[in-house]
């Protein structure tokens, strides 16, 4: 039998079956489009730009009906590459979009001035790049459905994403946050982060603290650091945003205080959701220090008392939790005959156990929402105009 279960305080959409995909992307969501339009925001590195996944993204986009325009927010260009990606773009995105060079002049200069902070002082990455496209789609009043979508999604599927979408474009529905949600599985388990430090992070700070809203409410995601999301503008614009590997937590954080759990949903987007991956003594260990910076910074902002005895205690749980969690996951892969190395994921979970910080936490400094820039700053609203559109080729 299928899983419908609803267990947590937001709603969860299974993917039921296959048979509605097709008529979902093809007929139903472009009649929903027609009346609220979807933009979708596609951040990337620039090292993203030759890979295979995005090209396949682009293929599969060109056939969305539905989507309105797609918001390209790169970094790590040079300056004397930027033609030819616009040329590499013309040619493989034939709808409406635009292209965001979020490291260049003089949209750089227009993001220090929204941030209120000089230029060198911006953290270049996925939080500065969203922030940017939400700037722009803000700042030209382009209301509707905004969507996240990664662009290193190599299995890439586009009724996947247009499910995510229909939750909101139905509006009997009533939800304004929809998070995707998937099982990161090919030859193994992936989605270490979330597997091995932030849920049992999460229910250690039950077992400290005790039941918070605000924990209750990301323990109902399935998997709170997926990329993929979709919002509705006036949500969107309201939002401050947290740069670095903070991006999804800090989000999610910003969406609990705005909204309703009732207004906010959980896609399910399918198994064998392959973004690329990294060493966990790599990457993934400043990942996992920010995610907790982030979340601790969160919850004192609630109220919560996340001192230096307190995480004391909370050290001593999460490890407790880590090995609970290592337990189980070694349990899921050999049960589907998964490959799998118990003293491998026990490796990992120390290393990540070890980034949860000991000394005073830093003082939160968000991105401020675009609500709050066009009140405060104004002119820089006027300065992401000149990013330029590039618009959709004649035949």
């Amino acid at each position: 039998m299928s899983d419908f279960a609803q267990t947590g305080v937001i709603c969860t959409l299974q993917r039921l079956n296959e048979v509605h995909l097709a008529p979902l992307d093809c007929e139903w969501l472009p009649d929903r489009a027609a009346r609220c339009p979807i933009s979708l925001i596609l951040p990337c590195h620039a090292p993203d730009l030759q890979q295979p996944a995005l090209r396949h993204i682009c293929e599969q986009l060109a056939e969305a009906q539905w989507l309105q325009r797609v918001v390209i927010p790169i970094n790590g260009l040079p300056s004397s590459e930027q033609a030819a990606v616009r040329s590499q773009f013309a040619k493989q995105l034939p709808i409406s979009h635009t292209l965001l060079f979020t490291d260049a002049p003089p949209l750089n200069d227009a993001l220090a001035l929204a941030a209120g902070r000089p230029k060198e002082l911006l953290r270049p990455g996925k939080g500065l790049n969203v922030w940017a496209a939400l700037g722009w789609l803000h700042a030209q009043s382009i209301g509707g459905i905004y969507a996240l979508q990664d662009a290193d999604v190599l299995s890439f599927n586009r009724p996947t994403l247009a499910r995510l979408c229909f939750a909101l474009a139905e509006e009997e529905l009533q939800f304004d946050f929809a998070k995707m949600y998937y099982s990161r599985v090919t030859d193994r388990l992936y989605g270490r982060v979330s597997r091995l430090f932030l849920t049992p992070l999460l229910h250690s700070l039950v077992r400290v603290l005790g039941h918070h809203p605000l924990l209750d409410f990301l323990l109902g995601f399935r998997y709170p650091l997926a990329g993929e999301c979709a919002l509705r503008a006036s949500l969107a614009s309201s939002l401050p945003f947290h740069e670095g590997w903070s991006l999804e937590i800090g989000m999610l954080c910003e969406v609990f205080r705005r909204i309703e759990p009732a207004r906010v949903c959980q896609v399910d987007g399918g198994t064998g959701y392959d973004h690329k991956h990294q060493p966990a003594t790599g990457g993934l260990l400043g990942m996992c220090e920010q995610i907790a910076n982030t979340l601790l910074q969160q919850l004192a902002i609630e109220g919560c008392n996340v001192d230096h005895t307190i995480r004391e205690t909370l050290l001593r749980t999460l490890q407790r939790e880590t090995a609970q969690a290592v337990k189980r996951s070694n349990a899921l892969a050999r049960l589907n005959g998964i490959t799998s190395s118990t003293s491998q994921e026990i490796a990992d979970a120390l290393h990540f156990t070890n980034t949860l910080p000991t000394g005073p936490l830093p003082a939160p400094r968000p991105l401020p929402s675009w609500e709050t820039v066009e009140r405060l700053q104004p002119s820089a609203l006027e300065l992401l105009l000149v990013s330029e559109k590039i618009p959709k080729p004649t035949a």
